[in-house]
């Protein structure tokens, strides 16, 4: 499906997409000026990509350190397959961990990790060990993350 999803994309869904990733706040006309649509037909093609999937939500940027959540880490954790799923309750149940990601390869999972002191930090691999290897190291400075561009779009409608 989502190689037939890809393969639909027209160059105005592309903008849409790289616009609506920029500013999810922009107003409907406003994004219909920007692409070169009337308000009623971005309106529809806004809609499509969200029915389809493409557009799965909206939301803000959030400034963690100004929130009191200036520490983030990252963890590595090397288990075994009899623990997976009790991993996965377990990440799901701890607010702190912002991000899971299940890996090939030696290590099972990647956790992304925010909290407000080492002590925190402490606690969360401490009960995390109990399943395995556990590799913990800080985040220095997070670049913002890219958005999907009309490059990445056009290299998975190649390939689909």
């Amino acid at each position: 499906m989502a190689d037939f999803i890809s393969r639909q994309l027209d160059p105005t869904d592309m903008l849409i997409i790289e616009i609506m990733q920029a500013d999810g706040r922009i107003t409907v006309s406003e994004l219909g000026r920007k692409v070169g649509l009337s308000q009623p037909a971005a309106s529809e093609r806004l809609k499509r990509l969200e029915e389809r999937g493409i557009i799965e939500g909206y939301g803000a940027r959030i400034n963690t350190a100004a929130l009191g959540l200036g520490m983030m880490a990252v963890i590595r954790l090397r288990t075994v397959h009899e623990h997976i799923r009790a991993c996965l309750k377990q990440f799901a149940e701890m607010p702190e961990i912002i991000e899971v990601l299940r890996l090939t390869g030696e290590d099972c999972f990647v956790l992304k990790v925010l909290v407000p002191s080492p002590s925190e930090l402490e606690i969360i691999v401490d009960s995390i060990a109990r399943y395995g290897a556990v590799t913990t190291s800080l985040v220095l400075r997070s670049e913002p993350q890219k958005p999907v561009g009309r490059e990445l779009l056009k290299l998975a409608r190649k390939h689909s």
